[in-house]
């Protein structure tokens, strides 16, 4: 729940470590109005080149202790960690600054384990320094989503089964901390999300129909969760405009979201194409859907 000391409009300054997509740009910007300055720790090759018009730095997957640095030297508040980042730690880039090699005993095995594993050992090493992280959704509850119909048309019977089947395929997956999101076509599941995330997988699909592999001209839903005990502060489940085209290309009829634990980006606008693409967003709590079906 959010809370005074933990909304948009606290006080103090926030910086955020800035991944890919558009809900970086727009936390920034509210962040911004409210008067609380924010300081963008621009992840290299990831982040929107929107940001740098706040004060930056940059810095790469790797460079952990150059992070707690940056950190020491601004001084925020807190801090927010938000964004896609499409490549993994690469260890041959971490500089041996001071602070890295101090956190290094412990800090390198989390960057060989899997996402949240990672993400944890970055919060940890964050709040190690003194400075408070807090999920986007915290600072910026607008961007939550909510609990049952957002946007499109009621799903039918048969998309109900196939929301059943893609939650308990998205659970097992995010159970071994490997993706987050699943496609389902009534009983049988077609796709479940690896490292390639979320869009590319949605690309899988449209393929498969385009070779035939998937017979009917239209169906089957996305499904897109929090992995069961995610570290909620960082890398919820995200979906925009772009996942509502990808998801229309993909012949699929509808998209569910973790309720409270998931993330829309430019909420008018992907509700406003899933009007007219015709595809439903809804808002679910996994465990009412587990054992449906």
């Amino acid at each position: 729940m959010t809370t005074a000391a933990h909304d948009v409009a606290a006080k103090g300054r926030v910086a955020i470590v800035a991944g890919s997509g558009r809900i970086p740009v727009y936390a920034a910007g509210k962040l911004a109005a409210a008067g609380r300055d924010p300081f963008i720790v621009v992840i290299e090759g990831e982040a929107d080149e929107e940001l740098r018009q706040y004060e930056h730095d940059v810095i790469n997957t790797a460079e952990i202790g150059r992070l707690v640095a940056i950190l020491e030297r601004v001084g925020p508040s807190e801090v927010i960690m938000v964004g896609g980042v499409g490549a993994r730690p690469d260890l041959r880039r971490l500089r041996p600054d001071w602070t890295t090699l101090r956190l290094a005993a412990w800090l390198l095995p989390k960057l060989r384990a899997g996402d949240d594993a990672i993400l944890r050992g970055v919060i940890e090493t964050i709040e190690s320094a003194g400075f408070p992280v807090r999920g986007v959704h915290e600072l910026v509850p607008d961007l939550l989503a909510k609990q049952g119909q957002i946007a499109g048309p009621k799903p039918t019977k048969a998309d109900r089964e196939a929301i059943a089947t893609a939650v308990r395929g998205a659970l097992a997956l995010g159970a071994l901390d490997a993706g987050q999101a699943c496609v389902a076509i009534g009983r049988r599941i077609v796709a479940l999300e690896a490292a390639e995330g979320t869009d590319m997988m949605l690309q899988r699909v449209s393929e498969l129909r385009k070779n035939g592999r998937l017979k009917a001209a239209r169906g089957g839903v996305l499904v897109k969760l929090a992995k069961p005990g995610q570290e909620l502060r960082a890398d919820l489940p995200t979906i925009g405009t772009a996942t509502i085209e990808n998801a229309a290309r993909a012949g699929l009829k509808g998209i569910a979201v973790h309720a409270e634990n998931a993330l829309i980006s430019d909420f008018e606008a992907t509700c406003a194409r899933a009007r007219e693409q015709g595809i439903f967003l809804v808002g679910i709590d996994p465990e009412d859907w587990a054992l449906a079906g």
